[in-house]
């Protein structure tokens, strides 16, 4: 994970994926290349490899691509191309070192940049949770407390209808885009304009990812800036709950600060989205929470 600053010498990869924190930000949203505002929360790096689409609206599918995106994002780390950012690793000596170690010579591309990171992507996994310890027989694992919230998380809460348990380690994740209803207040009474604002700068040329990352209103279209489908309209990829404890604050735009909060939001907004109630009580709501600071890895890899 590179500190090397890269948008004229103000951001690296890890200024938004913190290592310390799970790969992911401890603020709403992160301040991008120019002092400017994101518009998103930064998801975690944490088991890419897993996914089938990623960013929060899943705009990429393959993550060779999706690796080397934030760097010519004008929203993002402002490299003007791809040959700025070839030139600017071929400068380093210690790049160059690496790279001869590596492939055999110093030659620089972006094929060779891109299957770099993805080693190191391929390295920043989890599965060492005391929950992974429980699935894997050791019923010592989870306190009494964790394994009702398990209980809970799998049964009446349905959390793991979206958040998967199944695989080893489990990803916590569909890979599907679902609607939070977080975020909405934004749209209300401006969703035709801003769908025509952003088909028109579309047709301007201007790429899907520097328009979400640079105008809140359009990164509150989420998934229906991508598939043009009108029940994507701010649909969110599923996140990972591994080392959510970690990544405050919650959602895609970083609105919900605290972990309780987001349970309780959950649970509220998926008794609307099933026309039934999902009734928690206090303890088992407290049985929850308990649970998700089980999926924290131990000890905490930093690499």
């Amino acid at each position: 994970m590179s500190t090397e600053p890269w948008a004229y010498q103000t951001l690296a990869c890890s200024s938004c994926h913190d290592p310390s924190k799970a790969f992911a930000q401890d603020v709403a949203v992160p301040t991008v290349y120019g002092q400017r505002t994101g518009t998103r929360n930064v998801p975690s790096l944490q088991d890419l490899p897993h996914f089938t689409h990623f960013f929060w609206d899943g705009r990429e599918e393959r993550l060779d691509q999706a690796a080397v995106a934030a760097f010519t994002n004008q929203a993002e780390m402002a490299q003007p191309d791809m040959s700025a950012v070839i030139r600017a690793v071929s400068q380093k000596p210690d790049y160059r070192i690496r790279f001869k170690a590596a492939f055999g010579n110093e030659h620089v591309d972006q094929e060779r940049i891109s299957s770099s990171i993805l080693a190191y992507l391929a390295s920043v996994t989890t599965g060492r949770s005391r929950y992974d310890a429980f699935v894997a027989g050791n019923t010592a694992a989870l306190t009494t407390a964790e394994r009702r919230g398990l209980d809970v998380f799998r049964g009446k809460a349905e959390c793991s209808s979206c958040h998967a348990l199944e695989g080893a380690p489990a990803a916590f994740t569909d890979n599907q885009f679902h609607h939070s209803n977080v975020g909405m207040d934004r749209m209300a009474g401006q969703v035709g304009t801003t769908i025509e604002s952003f088909k028109t700068k579309r047709e301007q040329g201007v790429p899907v990812a520097a328009l979400v990352l640079s105008d809140p209103d359009i990164a509150a279209l989420g998934r229906f800036a991508i598939s043009g489908q009108g029940n994507d309209l701010a649909a969110y990829r599923t996140p990972t709950l591994r080392n959510v404890t970690r990544t405050p604050p919650y959602m895609h735009d970083g609105s919900v600060r605290s972990l309780e909060e987001a349970i309780q939001r959950e649970i509220y907004y998926r008794s609307l989205a099933r026309g039934a109630p999902i009734s928690l009580t206090a303890a088992e709501q407290q049985d929850l929470h308990a649970f998700l600071y089980a999926l924290e890895d131990l000890p905490n890899d930093t690499r």
